[in-house]
């Protein structure tokens, strides 16, 4: 059997690191990342999932970061900053400001800037 490589929604959405277990065969390993849709129920926005294996679709309701609620940015100084993306050369959150600048933000509370990075 052919694993596929996880298809994941784009930075903006609420992140996760793997993607969600199917419904109908309870496993992750065939499930990828459809889309966006607007809900026909209450017109919120949902993201829709599909399992390789079974065949099954279905939708979780969307989720984002804050905009403006992250760390001040330690370059600048800039209180507007938001999630971009996780950064896997160091297990944590990549934050950008409105000026430009990166940084990543660990669970611990260190942060690296980019010339920090191996």
């Amino acid at each position: 059997m052919h694993h596929r490589a996880p298809i994941l929604p784009p930075a903006d959405n609420w992140p996760i690191l793997a993607p969600p277990d199917c419904p109908s065969c309870e496993t992750s390993t065939e499930v990828t990342w459809s889309g966006r849709a607007t809900s026909l129920d209450d017109g919120a926005e949902v993201l829709l999932w599909e399992c390789g294996g079974c065949c099954t679709d279905w939708c979780i309701p969307a989720k984002y970061w804050p905009t403006l609620d992250g760390p001040d940015c330690p370059t600048c100084g800039s209180l507007n900053t938001c999630w971009a993306t996780y950064a896997p050369e160091h297990p944590g959150d990549l934050w950008t400001c409105d000026n430009g600048h990166e940084f990543v933000l660990d669970p611990e509370g260190l942060i690296f800037l980019p010339e920090d990075t191996p």
